[in-house]
């Protein structure tokens, strides 16, 4: 995880207060790419690939209270699905203007911004990301979203990156023993 020593307890600080995380999708809950495949009747579907790392720091976000969601410019069965199988809280598709469905859901999970994390790594996530608690970004993020970003993974979009933003958020409230006990012998 890429932050400055100096702005190392600021940013826990947020992380700390963090109710909901939020994040983009291409590029950030999957690598970028999208596969499209012709059907026998004549129809595109759309394949999108996930990460089960990332899946797993969902799930672990869930275990210790956090609320998730997915806010998205595109339109997918692929991530309606993935989202529904992690029960992700949060389903917001074909978001033209983020900004404005990030205050919707906002307004709809009664929480300010400092409650707010949010990952992006595109420019059109960039309104988001000045407006949330916690802004962070995968390592392949476009550099100008990275310099407003108060973290940025070392792992990749849809390699790690969101896995590696839950444990974070969980570490820095607290909550990892919580995860772990599960697995101690």
């Amino acid at each position: 995880m890429a932050i400055s020593p100096k702005l190392a307890t600021e940013v826990e600080q947020r992380a700390r207060r963090i109710e909901l995380i939020l994040m983009d999708v291409d590029g950030v809950l999957t690598d970028g790419r999208i596969l499209l495949l012709p059907s026998r009747d004549g129809r595109i579907r759309e394949v999108k690939m996930f990460d089960v790392q990332d899946g797993v720091g969902i799930s672990f976000a869930h275990r210790v209270g956090l609320r998730t969601g997915l806010l998205t410019g595109r339109t997918s069965m692929s991530v309606v699905a993935r989202a529904k199988e992690l029960r992700m809280e949060i389903i917001e598709q074909g978001s033209h203007n983020k900004l404005d469905s990030y205050e919707k859901i906002k307004v709809m999970a009664r929480l300010e911004d400092a409650a707010i994390a949010y990952m992006g790594d595109d420019y059109q996530d960039l309104p988001v990301l000045r407006r949330a608690g916690l802004a962070a970004a995968p390592a392949n993020a476009q550099p100008e979203i990275q310099q407003v970003c108060h973290l940025v993974t070392q792992r990749e979009g849809g390699r790690g990156a969101v896995r590696e933003l839950m444990d974070f958020i969980i570490k820095a409230q607290g909550k990892w023993e919580q995860i772990m006990a599960r697995y101690r012998a």
